[in-house]
Protein backbone atom coordinates (compact mmCIF):
# COMPACT_ATOMS: atom_id res chain seq x y z
CA UNK A 1 0.00 0.00 0.00
CA UNK A 2 2.95 2.35 0.59
CA UNK A 3 3.99 2.53 -3.07
CA UNK A 4 0.40 2.90 -4.21
CA UNK A 5 -0.16 5.67 -1.65
CA UNK A 6 2.93 7.61 -2.76
CA UNK A 7 1.71 7.46 -6.35
CA UNK A 8 -1.80 8.55 -5.34
CA UNK A 9 -0.54 11.60 -3.44
CA UNK A 10 1.13 12.85 -6.62
CA UNK A 11 -2.31 12.91 -8.23
CA UNK A 12 -3.51 16.46 -7.58
CA UNK A 13 -7.13 15.94 -8.60
CA UNK A 14 -7.43 12.84 -6.43
CA UNK A 15 -6.03 14.76 -3.44
CA UNK A 16 -8.57 17.54 -3.97
CA UNK A 17 -11.37 14.99 -4.15
CA UNK A 18 -10.32 13.58 -0.77
CA UNK A 19 -10.66 17.07 0.74
CA UNK A 20 -14.17 17.29 -0.70
CA UNK A 21 -14.98 13.86 0.76
CA UNK A 22 -13.85 15.14 4.17
CA UNK A 23 -16.23 18.13 4.11
CA UNK A 24 -19.11 16.12 2.63
CA UNK A 25 -18.99 13.68 5.56
CA UNK A 26 -18.42 16.45 8.09
CA UNK A 27 -21.65 18.13 6.96
CA UNK A 28 -23.65 14.89 6.78
CA UNK A 29 -22.58 13.50 10.15
CA UNK A 30 -23.45 16.66 11.98
CA UNK A 31 -26.99 15.34 11.44
CA UNK A 32 -26.96 11.54 11.09
CA UNK A 33 -26.06 10.59 14.70
CA UNK A 34 -28.95 12.53 16.25
CA UNK A 35 -31.56 12.72 13.50
CA UNK A 36 -33.63 9.67 14.55
CA UNK A 37 -33.62 10.85 18.17
CA UNK A 38 -34.54 14.39 17.07
CA UNK A 39 -37.51 13.09 15.08
CA UNK A 40 -38.69 10.82 17.89
CA UNK A 41 -38.14 13.14 20.85
CA UNK A 42 -38.28 16.71 19.55
CA UNK A 43 -40.94 16.12 16.87
CA UNK A 44 -42.79 13.20 18.54
CA UNK A 45 -42.75 10.86 15.54
CA UNK A 46 -43.32 7.13 15.98
CA UNK A 47 -40.61 4.57 15.24
CA UNK A 48 -42.43 3.64 12.04
CA UNK A 49 -42.56 7.29 10.96
CA UNK A 50 -38.86 7.74 11.77
CA UNK A 51 -38.08 4.74 9.58
CA UNK A 52 -40.18 6.17 6.74
CA UNK A 53 -38.52 9.60 6.96
CA UNK A 54 -35.12 7.94 6.65
CA UNK A 55 -36.45 5.61 3.97
CA UNK A 56 -37.89 8.34 1.71
CA UNK A 57 -34.45 9.93 1.57
CA UNK A 58 -33.02 6.63 0.43
CA UNK A 59 -35.68 6.35 -2.29
CA UNK A 60 -34.84 9.74 -3.76
CA UNK A 61 -31.18 8.85 -3.40
CA UNK A 62 -31.91 6.25 -6.07
CA UNK A 63 -33.29 8.88 -8.42
CA UNK A 64 -30.27 11.11 -7.91
CA UNK A 65 -27.91 8.20 -8.47
CA UNK A 66 -29.59 7.19 -11.73
CA UNK A 67 -29.71 10.77 -12.98
CA UNK A 68 -26.16 11.56 -11.91
CA UNK A 69 -24.44 9.27 -14.42
CA UNK A 70 -26.10 10.47 -17.64
CA UNK A 71 -26.28 14.09 -16.44
CA UNK A 72 -22.60 14.22 -15.51
CA UNK A 73 -21.83 12.88 -18.97
CA UNK A 74 -23.63 15.87 -20.46
CA UNK A 75 -23.28 18.67 -17.91
CA UNK A 76 -19.97 17.73 -16.28
CA UNK A 77 -19.28 16.10 -12.94
CA UNK A 78 -18.40 19.42 -11.31
CA UNK A 79 -21.87 20.83 -12.06
CA UNK A 80 -23.60 17.71 -10.71
CA UNK A 81 -21.57 17.80 -7.49
CA UNK A 82 -22.37 21.50 -6.95
CA UNK A 83 -26.08 20.81 -7.50
CA UNK A 84 -26.01 17.91 -5.04
CA UNK A 85 -24.30 19.98 -2.32
CA UNK A 86 -26.80 22.84 -2.76
CA UNK A 87 -29.78 20.47 -2.51
CA UNK A 88 -28.41 19.07 0.72
CA UNK A 89 -27.88 22.58 2.09
CA UNK A 90 -31.53 23.35 1.32
CA UNK A 91 -32.62 20.16 3.06
CA UNK A 92 -30.67 21.04 6.22
CA UNK A 93 -32.40 24.41 6.35
CA UNK A 94 -35.72 22.64 5.90
CA UNK A 95 -34.99 20.29 8.80
CA UNK A 96 -34.23 23.27 11.03
CA UNK A 97 -37.52 25.07 10.37
CA UNK A 98 -39.89 22.12 9.85
CA UNK A 99 -42.45 21.06 12.44
CA UNK A 100 -44.69 18.55 10.64
CA UNK A 101 -44.22 14.96 9.48
CA UNK A 102 -45.02 15.71 5.78
CA UNK A 103 -42.37 18.44 5.69
CA UNK A 104 -39.76 16.07 7.10
CA UNK A 105 -40.69 13.57 4.40
CA UNK A 106 -40.23 16.28 1.74
CA UNK A 107 -36.89 17.55 2.99
CA UNK A 108 -35.62 14.02 3.55
CA UNK A 109 -36.46 13.39 -0.11
CA UNK A 110 -34.60 16.55 -1.11
CA UNK A 111 -31.58 15.51 0.93
CA UNK A 112 -31.58 12.05 -0.61
CA UNK A 113 -31.65 13.53 -4.10
CA UNK A 114 -28.66 15.70 -3.25
CA UNK A 115 -26.70 12.78 -1.82
CA UNK A 116 -27.55 10.73 -4.91
CA UNK A 117 -26.06 13.40 -7.16
CA UNK A 118 -23.00 14.19 -5.04
CA UNK A 119 -21.71 10.93 -3.60
CA UNK A 120 -21.59 8.61 -6.66
CA UNK A 121 -20.20 11.40 -8.84
CA UNK A 122 -17.25 11.86 -6.47
CA UNK A 123 -16.70 8.09 -6.43
CA UNK A 124 -16.84 7.92 -10.22
CA UNK A 125 -14.32 10.76 -10.50
CA UNK A 126 -11.98 9.01 -8.04
CA UNK A 127 -12.20 5.78 -10.04
CA UNK A 128 -11.62 7.74 -13.24
CA UNK A 129 -8.57 9.63 -11.97
CA UNK A 130 -6.60 6.66 -10.62
CA UNK A 131 -5.30 3.50 -12.27
CA UNK A 132 -7.34 0.31 -12.01
CA UNK A 133 -4.73 -1.34 -9.75
CA UNK A 134 -4.82 1.68 -7.39
CA UNK A 135 -8.56 1.72 -6.79
CA UNK A 136 -8.70 -0.36 -3.60
CA UNK A 137 -5.99 1.86 -2.08
CA UNK A 138 -7.75 4.98 -3.39
CA UNK A 139 -11.08 4.01 -1.84
CA UNK A 140 -9.36 2.98 1.40
CA UNK A 141 -7.96 6.51 1.68
CA UNK A 142 -11.37 7.86 0.77
CA UNK A 143 -12.70 6.00 3.81
CA UNK A 144 -10.00 7.48 6.02
CA UNK A 145 -10.77 11.05 4.91
CA UNK A 146 -14.50 10.43 5.21
CA UNK A 147 -14.12 9.29 8.80
CA UNK A 148 -11.77 12.15 9.60
CA UNK A 149 -14.71 14.40 8.75
CA UNK A 150 -16.98 12.25 10.91
CA UNK A 151 -14.56 12.66 13.85
CA UNK A 152 -14.90 16.44 13.73
CA UNK A 153 -18.66 16.13 13.27
CA UNK A 154 -18.95 13.72 16.20
CA UNK A 155 -17.06 16.01 18.56
CA UNK A 156 -19.12 18.97 17.41
CA UNK A 157 -22.45 17.21 17.80
CA UNK A 158 -21.46 15.96 21.27
CA UNK A 159 -20.78 19.54 22.34
CA UNK A 160 -23.97 20.90 20.74
CA UNK A 161 -26.38 18.27 22.07
CA UNK A 162 -24.96 18.77 25.56
CA UNK A 163 -26.34 22.30 25.21
CA UNK A 164 -29.62 21.12 23.66
CA UNK A 165 -28.65 22.50 20.27
CA UNK A 166 -29.27 20.81 16.91
CA UNK A 167 -26.72 21.56 14.19
CA UNK A 168 -28.90 21.84 11.07
CA UNK A 169 -27.87 25.42 10.32
CA UNK A 170 -24.19 24.56 10.78
CA UNK A 171 -24.56 21.60 8.42
CA UNK A 172 -26.25 23.81 5.82
CA UNK A 173 -23.33 26.25 6.04
CA UNK A 174 -20.78 23.48 5.48
CA UNK A 175 -22.67 22.21 2.44
CA UNK A 176 -22.73 25.74 1.01
CA UNK A 177 -18.97 26.02 1.56
CA UNK A 178 -18.56 22.60 -0.08
CA UNK A 179 -20.46 23.74 -3.17
CA UNK A 180 -18.28 26.86 -3.33
CA UNK A 181 -15.10 24.81 -2.99
CA UNK A 182 -16.16 22.43 -5.77
CA UNK A 183 -16.85 25.41 -8.01
CA UNK A 184 -13.39 26.93 -7.57
CA UNK A 185 -10.96 24.04 -7.01
CA UNK A 186 -12.16 21.54 -9.62
CA UNK A 187 -11.79 22.26 -13.34
CA UNK A 188 -14.87 22.73 -15.49
CA UNK A 189 -15.24 19.34 -17.16
CA UNK A 190 -18.42 20.06 -19.10
CA UNK A 191 -18.04 18.73 -22.63
CA UNK A 192 -18.98 21.25 -25.34
CA UNK A 193 -18.35 21.78 -29.03
CA UNK A 194 -18.38 19.58 -32.11
CA UNK A 195 -15.60 17.34 -30.81
CA UNK A 196 -17.59 16.42 -27.70
CA UNK A 197 -18.77 12.83 -27.89
CA UNK A 198 -21.51 12.01 -25.39
CA UNK A 199 -22.61 8.47 -24.69
CA UNK A 200 -26.14 7.98 -26.13
CA UNK A 201 -28.70 7.19 -23.44
CA UNK A 202 -29.53 3.96 -25.25
CA UNK A 203 -26.01 2.72 -24.56
CA UNK A 204 -26.71 2.53 -20.83
CA UNK A 205 -29.06 -0.40 -21.45
CA UNK A 206 -25.99 -2.63 -21.78
CA UNK A 207 -25.51 -2.36 -18.02
CA UNK A 208 -28.80 -4.24 -17.62
CA UNK A 209 -27.34 -7.14 -19.62
CA UNK A 210 -24.16 -7.36 -17.53
CA UNK A 211 -24.94 -10.55 -15.60
CA UNK A 212 -22.07 -10.53 -13.08
CA UNK A 213 -22.66 -6.90 -12.20
CA UNK A 214 -26.41 -7.45 -11.80
CA UNK A 215 -25.84 -10.40 -9.48
CA UNK A 216 -23.33 -8.36 -7.50
CA UNK A 217 -25.87 -5.51 -7.33
CA UNK A 218 -28.55 -7.86 -5.95
CA UNK A 219 -26.18 -8.97 -3.17
CA UNK A 220 -25.18 -5.34 -2.57
CA UNK A 221 -28.84 -4.38 -2.11
CA UNK A 222 -29.13 -6.88 0.75
CA UNK A 223 -25.83 -5.70 2.26
CA UNK A 224 -26.95 -2.06 2.18
CA UNK A 225 -30.32 -2.91 3.75
CA UNK A 226 -28.43 -4.64 6.55
CA UNK A 227 -25.81 -1.91 6.86
CA UNK A 228 -28.49 0.80 7.09
CA UNK A 229 -29.72 -0.60 10.41
CA UNK A 230 -26.79 0.97 12.27
CA UNK A 231 -27.82 4.59 11.66
CA UNK A 232 -31.34 3.69 12.78
CA UNK A 233 -30.70 1.57 15.87
CA UNK A 234 -27.57 3.08 17.43
CA UNK A 235 -29.11 6.51 18.18
CA UNK A 236 -32.32 4.92 19.49
CA UNK A 237 -30.58 2.23 21.56
CA UNK A 238 -28.03 4.78 22.77
CA UNK A 239 -30.76 7.11 23.96
CA UNK A 240 -32.55 4.18 25.63
CA UNK A 241 -29.44 2.98 27.47
CA UNK A 242 -27.81 6.32 28.28
CA UNK A 243 -31.10 8.21 28.87
CA UNK A 244 -29.66 11.03 26.75
CA UNK A 245 -28.48 11.76 23.21
CA UNK A 246 -25.44 13.70 24.43
CA UNK A 247 -22.85 10.93 23.99
CA UNK A 248 -24.17 9.35 20.80
CA UNK A 249 -22.08 11.62 18.58
CA UNK A 250 -19.01 10.60 20.61
CA UNK A 251 -19.61 6.95 19.65
CA UNK A 252 -19.46 7.98 15.98
CA UNK A 253 -16.23 9.80 16.75
CA UNK A 254 -14.73 6.66 18.32
CA UNK A 255 -15.75 4.70 15.23
CA UNK A 256 -14.14 7.22 12.93
CA UNK A 257 -10.92 7.30 14.95
CA UNK A 258 -10.89 3.51 14.57
CA UNK A 259 -11.14 3.87 10.79
CA UNK A 260 -8.32 6.42 10.65
CA UNK A 261 -6.09 4.18 12.77
CA UNK A 262 -7.02 0.79 11.35
CA UNK A 263 -8.12 1.20 7.71
CA UNK A 264 -4.56 1.32 6.40
CA UNK A 265 -3.59 -1.79 8.37
CA UNK A 266 -6.71 -3.67 7.30
CA UNK A 267 -6.11 -2.70 3.68
CA UNK A 268 -2.46 -3.75 3.77
CA UNK A 269 -2.80 -7.01 5.69
CA UNK A 270 -6.32 -8.12 4.71
CA UNK A 271 -7.81 -6.44 1.64
CA UNK A 272 -4.64 -6.76 -0.46
CA UNK A 273 -3.95 -10.34 0.64
CA UNK A 274 -7.27 -12.17 0.23
CA UNK A 275 -9.89 -12.41 -2.48
CA UNK A 276 -12.27 -9.42 -2.32
CA UNK A 277 -15.33 -11.65 -2.01
CA UNK A 278 -13.90 -13.19 1.15
CA UNK A 279 -13.46 -9.65 2.49
CA UNK A 280 -17.16 -9.07 1.87
CA UNK A 281 -18.12 -12.21 3.81
CA UNK A 282 -15.90 -11.15 6.72
CA UNK A 283 -17.40 -7.66 6.61
CA UNK A 284 -20.95 -9.02 6.78
CA UNK A 285 -20.10 -11.13 9.82
CA UNK A 286 -18.51 -8.18 11.64
CA UNK A 287 -21.41 -5.83 10.80
CA UNK A 288 -23.83 -8.46 12.13
CA UNK A 289 -21.78 -8.92 15.29
CA UNK A 290 -21.87 -5.17 15.86
CA UNK A 291 -25.64 -4.90 15.41
CA UNK A 292 -26.25 -7.89 17.67
CA UNK A 293 -23.91 -6.41 20.30
CA UNK A 294 -25.71 -3.05 20.27
CA UNK A 295 -28.90 -4.81 21.34
CA UNK A 296 -27.29 -6.18 24.50
CA UNK A 297 -25.07 -3.21 25.37
CA UNK A 298 -26.02 -1.64 28.69
CA UNK A 299 -23.56 1.24 29.03
CA UNK A 300 -21.42 3.61 27.00
CA UNK A 301 -18.39 1.28 26.94
CA UNK A 302 -20.30 -1.72 25.58
CA UNK A 303 -22.18 0.42 23.07
CA UNK A 304 -18.85 1.76 21.82
CA UNK A 305 -17.36 -1.75 21.61
CA UNK A 306 -20.30 -3.01 19.56
CA UNK A 307 -20.05 0.04 17.31
CA UNK A 308 -16.33 -0.63 16.72
CA UNK A 309 -17.15 -4.22 15.69
CA UNK A 310 -19.60 -2.77 13.19
CA UNK A 311 -17.08 -0.28 11.84
CA UNK A 312 -14.46 -3.02 11.33
CA UNK A 313 -17.06 -4.70 9.15
CA UNK A 314 -17.47 -1.44 7.24
CA UNK A 315 -13.70 -1.26 6.70
CA UNK A 316 -13.82 -4.72 5.15
CA UNK A 317 -16.89 -3.99 3.04
CA UNK A 318 -16.79 -0.47 1.64
CA UNK A 319 -13.40 -0.14 -0.14
CA UNK A 320 -13.89 -3.55 -1.75
CA UNK A 321 -17.46 -2.81 -2.81
CA UNK A 322 -16.45 0.45 -4.51
CA UNK A 323 -13.39 -1.17 -6.09
CA UNK A 324 -15.50 -4.03 -7.48
CA UNK A 325 -17.87 -1.58 -9.15
CA UNK A 326 -14.84 -0.16 -10.98
CA UNK A 327 -13.73 -3.72 -11.76
CA UNK A 328 -17.03 -4.57 -13.44
CA UNK A 329 -17.41 -1.25 -15.29
CA UNK A 330 -16.36 -0.20 -18.74
CA UNK A 331 -14.06 2.78 -18.34
CA UNK A 332 -16.21 5.17 -20.40
CA UNK A 333 -19.27 4.24 -18.32
CA UNK A 334 -17.82 4.69 -14.84
CA UNK A 335 -20.36 7.39 -13.96
CA UNK A 336 -23.26 5.19 -15.05
CA UNK A 337 -21.96 2.13 -13.20
CA UNK A 338 -21.40 4.06 -9.97
CA UNK A 339 -24.80 5.68 -10.45
CA UNK A 340 -26.39 2.24 -10.76
CA UNK A 341 -24.45 1.01 -7.72
CA UNK A 342 -25.70 3.94 -5.67
CA UNK A 343 -29.21 3.40 -7.02
CA UNK A 344 -29.00 -0.12 -5.61
CA UNK A 345 -27.63 1.16 -2.30
CA UNK A 346 -30.52 3.63 -2.14
CA UNK A 347 -33.07 0.86 -2.60
CA UNK A 348 -31.32 -1.25 0.02
CA UNK A 349 -31.07 1.61 2.51
CA UNK A 350 -34.73 2.57 1.97
CA UNK A 351 -35.87 -0.99 2.50
CA UNK A 352 -33.54 -1.42 5.46
CA UNK A 353 -34.63 1.67 7.37
CA UNK A 354 -38.34 1.27 6.57
CA UNK A 355 -38.45 -2.43 7.43
CA UNK A 356 -36.10 -1.93 10.39
CA UNK A 357 -38.26 0.80 11.92
CA UNK A 358 -41.42 -1.27 11.53
CA UNK A 359 -39.69 -4.39 12.89
CA UNK A 360 -38.46 -2.54 15.97
CA UNK A 361 -41.94 -1.19 16.60
CA UNK A 362 -43.65 -4.58 16.26
CA UNK A 363 -41.05 -6.58 18.19
CA UNK A 364 -41.08 -4.38 21.26
CA UNK A 365 -38.62 -1.58 20.44
CA UNK A 366 -34.92 -1.29 21.18
CA UNK A 367 -35.44 -2.52 24.74
CA UNK A 368 -36.64 -5.94 23.57
CA UNK A 369 -34.33 -8.88 22.74
CA UNK A 370 -36.33 -10.03 19.70
CA UNK A 371 -35.08 -7.47 17.12
CA UNK A 372 -31.46 -8.33 17.88
CA UNK A 373 -32.10 -12.05 17.43
CA UNK A 374 -33.54 -11.20 14.00
CA UNK A 375 -30.33 -9.30 13.18
CA UNK A 376 -28.26 -12.35 14.17
CA UNK A 377 -30.31 -14.65 11.92
CA UNK A 378 -30.07 -12.13 9.07
CA UNK A 379 -26.28 -12.11 9.45
CA UNK A 380 -26.06 -15.86 8.95
CA UNK A 381 -28.39 -15.85 5.95
CA UNK A 382 -26.61 -12.93 4.27
CA UNK A 383 -23.16 -14.49 4.81
CA UNK A 384 -24.37 -17.73 3.20
CA UNK A 385 -25.79 -15.86 0.20
CA UNK A 386 -22.53 -13.93 -0.19
CA UNK A 387 -20.60 -17.20 0.03
CA UNK A 388 -22.66 -18.71 -2.81
CA UNK A 389 -22.02 -15.65 -4.97
CA UNK A 390 -18.31 -15.83 -4.13
CA UNK A 391 -18.20 -19.41 -5.43
CA UNK A 392 -19.62 -18.11 -8.71
CA UNK A 393 -17.54 -14.94 -8.96
CA UNK A 394 -14.09 -15.88 -7.63
CA UNK A 395 -13.01 -17.96 -10.67
CA UNK A 396 -14.01 -15.04 -12.93
CA UNK A 397 -12.22 -12.35 -10.97
CA UNK A 398 -8.81 -11.03 -12.04
CA UNK A 399 -7.34 -8.81 -9.37
CA UNK A 400 -6.37 -5.33 -10.53
CA UNK A 401 -7.97 -5.69 -13.95
CA UNK A 402 -11.22 -3.98 -14.96
CA UNK A 403 -13.84 -6.53 -15.97
CA UNK A 404 -14.22 -4.87 -19.37
CA UNK A 405 -10.52 -5.41 -20.04
CA UNK A 406 -10.76 -9.15 -19.44
CA UNK A 407 -12.63 -9.50 -22.73
CA UNK A 408 -10.80 -7.31 -25.27
CA UNK A 409 -12.56 -5.88 -28.25
CA UNK A 410 -12.13 -7.72 -31.51
CA UNK A 411 -11.53 -5.64 -34.64
CA UNK A 412 -14.76 -4.26 -35.99
CA UNK A 413 -16.80 -5.17 -32.91
CA UNK A 414 -18.06 -3.06 -30.02
CA UNK A 415 -16.60 -3.99 -26.64
CA UNK A 416 -19.32 -5.18 -24.25
CA UNK A 417 -19.08 -5.49 -20.47
CA UNK A 418 -17.88 -8.81 -19.16
CA UNK A 419 -20.63 -11.26 -18.37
Amino acid sequence: MTVATEQLWRNKTYSLLLVLVFFMHLASYLIIPVFPVFLKKARALSLGQVGLVLGIGSLTYQAGSLLGGPLSDRLGRRFIMITGALLQAGAMLGYHFSESYPLFLFFSGLNGLGVGLLSPTIKAMIADKVRADQRTAAFSWRGIFAHSGIIIAGLTITWMTARNLYPFLLSAMVFLLLATAIRFILPNDRCTGDDCKKTPLSEYRHILRHRSFLLFSAISLLIWAFYAQFALVLPLRGEYVLKSAHLIGLIWTINSVSVVLLQGLISRYVLFRINPYLSLIGGILMVGAGLFGIGFADRFATLSTAAVLFIIGEMLLMPVTDSLVGHFAREEWLGAYFGMANFVSGIGTALGTSIGGTMLERLGGVGSTYPWIVYALATVVLAIVMGLFAMYAMPRHKRGTPASAVYPTQPGRRKEPAK
